[in-house]
């Protein structure tokens, strides 16, 4: 792995960091906006509704937090992988508005301490409205613990989602209050040092940014490469071309 490393990094090859710093769109704020009042409209109503039952359900809430804590972690994660490691900034669209990001940062991982907070989360949110949107056609009360549970799951997960962005723009600032190098000590949230293995070259392993629980888990049992393997073979795409480079990337395979 060390060899493969040192390999690959004399062979990286990454977009120019001012073509992507000047590549967000400006068409996009509207619709960040729009994903953010629509997110927090419908957590509004999901908070309401569990409110109105949690005197009938309250034993549910903390393992659900924790569950969805969790997989917020895991599901941050396997966005994180798959936009550092397919597609381009030159599609059109989704390339400027959602990958570009992730190009960014492994040019300049300081940016994202630059973006503000509806760069920095909107694109979560955008993410989780549509679960959220689902989420209010569930049923939830005593005669509904299943549902009830799934909700509170969903819920928390989501809400964690929309953070991760800010969690990780956290973990690269060089000054956080105390309250947040608590946090990130104890391992409440992502810890800066664990996610140093991350901006190692060639970048292709801790990708949960939440709290990083799942990272070792993952790595593992080999979760990403696995994957990668399968897409290879059904669809012959070379992982991370555009982020660091063709020859790097097959050095990699």
């Amino acid at each position: 792995m060390e060899d493969e490393r040192k390999t690959a990094s004399s062979d990286i090859v990454q977009r120019n960091h001012e073509e992507l710093a000047n590549g967000y769109p400006k068409w996009f704020r509207f619709i960040e906006y729009l994903g953010l009042f629509l997110f927090f409209t419908f957590s509004a109503i999901i908070i309401w509704r569990i409110i109105f039952s949690f005197s009938d359900l309250w034993f549910l809430s903390i393992p659900a937090l924790i569950l969805g804590w969790v997989l917020s972690d895991f599901l941050g994660g396997v966005v994180h992988w798959a936009g550092d490691t397919w597609g381009s900034v030159d599609i059109p669209l989704l390339g400027p508005a959602l990958i570009r990001p992730f190009r960014e940062h492994h040019v300049d991982e300081l940016a994202i301490t630059r973006h503000d907070f509806v760069e920095t989360n909107a694109a979560c949110a955008l993410a989780g409205t549509p679960v959220l949107f689902v989420c209010l056609f569930l049923n939830i009360g005593n005669n509904f613990k299943v549902t009830s549970f799934i909700v509170y799951v969903v819920f928390f997960m989501t809400f964690f989602v929309l953070f991760t962005n800010q969690i990780h723009k956290w973990a690269h600032s060089k000054n956080p209050n105390k309250f947040l190098r608590f946090l990130q000590k104890t391992r409440i949230l992502l810890n800066p040092e664990h996610h140093k293995i991350h901006h190692t070259v060639p970048f292709n392993k801790y990708y949960c940014i939440t709290t990083g629980w799942m990272n070792p888990v993952l790595t593992y049992f080999q979760f990403f490469p696995i994957l990668e393997r399968l897409i290879i073979k059904y669809t012959k795409a070379l992982p991370r071309r555009e982020d660091i480079g063709e020859k790097a990337a097959e050095k990699l395979i």
